[in-house]
Formats: C-alpha cells, sequence, structure tokens
C-alpha cells in the first residue's frame, strides 16, 4: 500500500510538471532542460551561476516557488511584464525557465552580470575608479531611471544591492518591481530594500504605489555611494525605524571632500529635483473612497472602449485597451471583478465580455464572453426612468454585444459556425440604425455565405456616408483591389487617408504604405516613413516592423541600426512573425544590438511556429554551428 501511495504521488508530480512545463510553452516561455547547463555554482542564497554547454553563455539561475497555480500565474505575468521592460541594454535580460532534475525547483534564467552588484563592486575595485568612471556609472543609472520613468513604471527598489554590474557596465535588475505592495511596514522594507534608500515622504503621505520622486531621491543617495564608495548611513542606528525617523528630519550624507564641480552639479540637481517634485506632492484626503476612484474608471475605460469600437479595426482593440490599462496603471483583475459586482453592470456587458473573450483581467474564456454578449443581446432593459445619457449607452452597449455575438457566430468561436446567423443578427442591428453592422454585413458579403463583391461595396459606402471610418478604409481597399467596381487608386488613397486622419490605426498604416511604394498618390519615404510611425506607436505590429525598415535602410530617415532593432522587438513581441524573423537575425548577427544566440533561437522558434520558412533554415545553419 506505501508503495501505491509512493507511486501515485510521483504521478501527481509528474503531472504537475507537465501541466506547468506546458504552460510556459503556450505562453511562448522558452524552457530549458536542466541537463542543458554545466559548472554549476551556488551563489547566494536562491541563485547559482551557470554556463550554456551550447553556446558557452554564463547564465544566472534564480530559484523561484511554484507551489499552486497563484504562484505560477505571478511568474508569467512577471516575466511578461519584464519582457516590456528589457529593451533597455541596461536591463538584465531574462531567458527564461529550467528545472532541476529529480527535484521541485523551478529555476529563472537571467543574464549574468560579470562585476556583481554595484555595492559589490565598489568594495572591489573603488581605488581604480577616476571621476571619469564614477561619473559614466551614475549617467547609466539615471538613463535607465529616466527610461522607466518615461514609460510611467515607478522602480521603488533603487538600492546597489539591485543594480549589477557587468563588464564594468550597468545593469538594472527588474524583475518583479511591479508586484502590488501592501501597507505592512515590515514588507514594505523587504520590497523596497534598504530604508536609506526610501523617501520619507513615501511613508508620511501614505503613498504606498510610490511616486517617481522616490526613485530621484534613491539616486540621489546611490550617486552620493559611488562618489563615497561607502554605505549610506553606514554609522547610523540599525533600526530601520529609526533610520527613517531621522532622514525624515533632513538628515544627509555630505558631499564628499575632493568631488569634482561637475558631479556636485549632478548631485545638487538631483536634490533640487526633489525638492521641486515635493513641493508638488501633497497628501490624499483621508477616508479616500477607493470605490468611487474605482467607479471613475470605470466611466473612463467605458468610454474609450466605445470610441475605439466605433474607430479601430477589431483586430487592434485588445492591444489597444491593454495599453490604456497600462498606462493609467489599473489592475485588469481588481477592475474586471468591479465591473462584474457593479450594481449597473448591465450598462457595460459589452465590455465585459470584451474581457472575458480576450483574457484581459483573467484567462482567455469565450463561453462567459458569450454569456454577456448575449445578457445585452437578449435582455429588455427599461430606460424610461433613465436621463438621455443612460439610454444613450444602454442602446451602445447592446450594439457592441450584438456586433460581437455575431462575429463569434460567423467565425466559430465558443459556439459552432453558423455565417447566416451571423448575418440575420447583423442585419437585425442594422435595421435599428447601426451602421457598425452595415459595415460587417459588406464583410459577409465578400467572405459568407452569400457572396456578392457589389453588395459589399454598396454596404460599405453606405456606412462610410454615416460616418463608420473603419468603413471608410474599405471602401478605399475596394478602389484599390477593384471589389465591386473598376481599380481606381488615386480614390483608394484618398478613402484611406480620410480614414487615417481620423484616426484608424489600419488607414494610417496603410497611408504609409502607399506613400513608400507610390501607390495612388507621388511615392514619398518621409512620408511614409510619418505615417508608418503613427500608427507604430499606436501598437500596430506590421507599422513597428516597417519603421524597423526604415530605419535600417535609411528610407525617409537617417540609418539607426539600434532603432531599428528596437522597432523591430516591439513588432516581434506583437506577435508579427516577418519582425521576429529579422529579430531573431539580428540577436545572431549583434545588428543594434549584442550577438545572442539564445535569444535568437527563441525568436527564430516563434517565427518558425508562425510559419516562417527562412527561420527554420537559419535555425538549421545555427544548430550545424
Amino acid at each position: 500500500m506505501s508503495q501505491e501511495r509512493t507511486n501515485e504521488k510521483e504521478w501527481e508530480t509528474w503531472m504537475d510538471n507537465l501541466i506547468i512545463e506546458d504552460t510556459f510553452q503556450k505562453e511562448n516561455i522558452p524552457f530549458y532542460q536542466y541537463s542543458e547547463f554545466e559548472n554549476v555554482k551556488l551563489i547566494g542564497r536562491n541563485g547559482c551561476e551557470a554556463i550554456f554547454k551550447t553556446s558557452q553563455k554564463t547564465v544566472a539561475l534564480k530559484c523561484v516557488s511554484l507551489n499552486d497555480e497563484v504562484a505560477l500565474d505571478i511568474l508569467i505575468n512577471e516575466i511578461k511584464k519584464h519582457r516590456k521592460l528589457e529593451i533597455h541594454d541596461s536591463i538584465l535580460k531574462l531567458y527564461g525557465i529550467t528545472k532541476q532534475e529529480n527535484t521541485k525547483n523551478y529555476m529563472i534564467i537571467f543574464e549574468y552580470a560579470n562585476n556583481g552588484s554595484l555595492r559589490q563592486y565598489l568594495k572591489s575595485n573603488f581605488q581604480k575608479l577616476d571621476w571619469n568612471a564614477k561619473l559614466n556609472l551614475s549617467k547609466q543609472i539615471a538613463n535607465i531611471l529616466m527610461h522607466l520613468h518615461s514609460n510611467d513604471i515607478i522602480y521603488k527598489r533603487l538600492n546597489s544591492e539591485n543594480i549589477f554590474i557587468h563588464n564594468g557596465n550597468i545593469k538594472l535588475n527588474v524583475y518583479g518591481i511591479t508586484k502590488i505592495i501592501s501597507d505592512s511596514l515590515k514588507f514594505l522594507a523587504n520590497t523596497l530594500g534598504p530604508m536609506q534608500y526610501v523617501d520619507p515622504q513615501y511613508f508620511e503621505l501614505f503613498n504606498i504605489t510610490g511616486k517617481k520622486s522616490s526613485d530621484i531621491f534613491g539616486l540621489g543617495i546611490i550617486l552620493w555611494e559611488i562618489s563615497s564608495g561607502n554605505n549610506p548611513f553606514e554609522m547610523e542606528s540599525s533600526s530601520d525605524v529609526g533610520l527613517l525617523n531621522n532622514i525624515a528630519k533632513g538628515k544627509r550624507e555630505t558631499v564628499i571632500s575632493g568631488t569634482p564641480r561637475k558631479y556636485k552639479e549632478i548631485y545638487t540637481d538631483v536634490k533640487l529635483e526633489i525638492l521641486n517634485i515635493q513641493d508638488e506632492i501633497k497628501p490624499d484626503p483621508p477616508f479616500v473612497d477607493i470605490t468611487t476612484e474605482i467607479n471613475n474608471f470605470i466611466n473612463d475605460l467605458v468610454e474609450f472602449f466605445i470610441d475605439q469600437c466605433k474607430n479601430q479595426p477589431r483586430t487592434e482593440q485588445p492591444i489597444i485597451l491593454k495599453r490604456y490599462i497600462r498606462e493609467h496603471k489599473k489592475n485588469p483583475v481588481k477592475i474586471l471583478y468591479k465591473m462584474i459586482r457593479h450594481p449597473s453592470y448591465y450598462l457595460f456587458t459589452s465590455l465585459i465580455g470584451f474581457f472575458y473573450q480576450h483574457g484581459i483581467g483573467t484567462i482567455s474564456d469565450n463561453q462567459m464572453a458569450l454569456k454577456f454578449f448575449n445578457l445585452a443581446f437578449n435582455k429588455m432593459i427599461d430606460t424610461s426612468s433613465k436621463s438621455l445619457s443612460l439610454k444613450k449607452l444602454c442602446n451602445i452597449n447592446k450594439e457592441i454585444s450584438t456586433i460581437s455575438l455575431a462575429y463569434m457566430y460567423f467565425h466559430g468561436i465558443g459556439v459552432e459556425k453558423d455565417t447566416k446567423k451571423a448575418f440575420q443578427i447583423y442585419s437585425k442591428a442594422a435595421d435599428e440604425g447601426s451602421h457598425r453592422a452595415l459595415n460587417c454585413m459588406a464583410y459577409c458579403y465578400r467572405f459568407g455565405f452569400e457572396k456578392s463583391e457589389e453588395k459589399s461595396l454598396e454596404l460599405y459606402l453606405k456606412s462610410a456616408k454615416k460616418g463608420n471610418i473603419v468603413a471608410l478604409f474599405n471602401v478605399g481597399y475596394c478602389y484599390e483591389k477593384g471589389i465591386g467596381i473598376a481599380i481606381d487608386e488615386k480614390k483608394g488613397f484618398q478613402c484611406r487617408m480620410k480614414s487615417a486622419r481620423a484616426g484608424n490605426i489600419n488607414a494610417m498604416c496603410n497611408v504609409g504604405y502607399d506613400y513608400g511604394n507610390g501607390i495612388g498618390v507621388d511615392k514619398d519615404e518621409k512620408e511614409a516613413f510619418k505615417w508608418y510611425l503613427n500608427a507604430a506607436k499606436k501598437e500596430s505590429s506590421f507599422s513597428q516592423y516597417n519603421v524597423g525598415n526604415c530605419y535600417k535602410y535609411g528610407h525617409g530617415i537617417n540609418i539607426d541600426q539600434v532603432k531599428a532593432f528596437e522597432w523591430y522587438k516591439k513588432a516581434a513581441e506583437n506577435d508579427f512573425a516577418d519582425a521576429q524573423y529579422v529579430l531573431g537575425l539580428c540577436f545572431y548577427e549583434g545588428f543594434g544590438t549584442k550577438m545572442d544566440i539564445i535569444n535568437a533561437i527563441y525568436w527564430l522558434n516563434k517565427a518558425k511556429e508562425n510559419g516562417d520558412a527562412d527561420a527554420n533554415d537559419l535555425l538549421e545553419e545555427i544548430i550545424i554551428l
């Protein structure tokens, strides 16, 4: 019996590991066998250094606990966030995951910093550093902090133990910096690192999420540490709370004697910036109603969502909405929770369904999406006692839900495919005045059960005349390709330009393509670059890839390999196969970045999965080498 229990336990463990590794694969997180590493050495309490056998590259391995699904979800979310930050060369790269054989120990694979932490580096090398070297380190740290702040990210843990040095250059560890912080002082100490670096106003104002001034305060302390070679407040009380009180009362380390004027100016500027920002900070009013704050954001989010449904193609909407939530520093899980439990949830079931359909704040669940779309489609809501604005919101919510429901039937998403039923739903919505439904009906005539290019163009035109800029873009496409009408590239361009100026991302992208290739307009590479860039900034992966090409080949802009690489990376992360292949090639050849075989193989495999034949050829070449 004991043997049976042992076998059962081993089976459960094997299944758990299989599920975890399958999850990594689905999330496109590289998983490496532990046998692929050699010369594994322990560094610190829960980390190792090791060498990849194939590339002979040294990496760092950090142990992570995956005892349950929550821990796995947290890890995956942190890796996704890390990917969006590591485009900067001064951020430690995250390569993937491995697992020690015959154990439950999973490990994150990081870029290795051969000089250790900044604190270790100063301790070992301070006597060798002249002021130019110190100034160089300080500038690098300030630049990476500026990069994070420009992306509305507050580091919160800036100290010399989280800053690493590789070949004398700064490497910042950003893994896990976006975790939600609780309000316990003990937990804050663990999360933020040593209290010497923490802006006391961070606590005085109960600003648990932190402000950029907190990072700037920490930067000032680090600049002093680089100038002196000493730990800040080394001789002070070991009590974190006592030290924090002293800092709050104005205690600071003095400028080191002999510090050059140029370095003093930087140090002084940082202090002045802190003072300026602190003057602008005002304490939050007591007893802030968090629910009201969430509700206000939901109202803004609903308005934004409605605007995107009106002006943007369906494929771009999830990317745009996720970016909006991220830019406003909101937690999508909390937003979804609040929306579902909101007393007026029936006013925005289309948005709730959208969250479920695209896995925003939850896992993707088409069945739940259908339920919420159906709520608005089928439920009769009494609006007689409601204001005009609420009546309008009810109608818009029903329109979006109806169109979303029909779309799922048309493509067989979460339900058996039924193009005829989809057309009937669209038709009913069009009869009730929806110009978006007219645009969808036109699509049905192009690709559905009853094909008619002439009818398709007729409905696109009808929808466009009612102000639908998505339909206007489709009219332009019909003119360019001769769908339902004779080819007229000039008219096609004019329609796309009108749609682009009204804010349609697909139209912006196509206008860039038209200028770049002289379709319906004189060829103009500078204009092409301008329009590609406009669309790329709004997360169009095709445009991001083309901006990369423009920087690579000097089309409409000066050649810049680093910027070309950065835009290829953005397009690749948005799952554009051509960009994934080119990014793999960049890592392989060291174009715009350092040569990195591991990342080259990772992105080439991604491109291969998306059907890129060239990626497979290059992978075979790398393996042979």
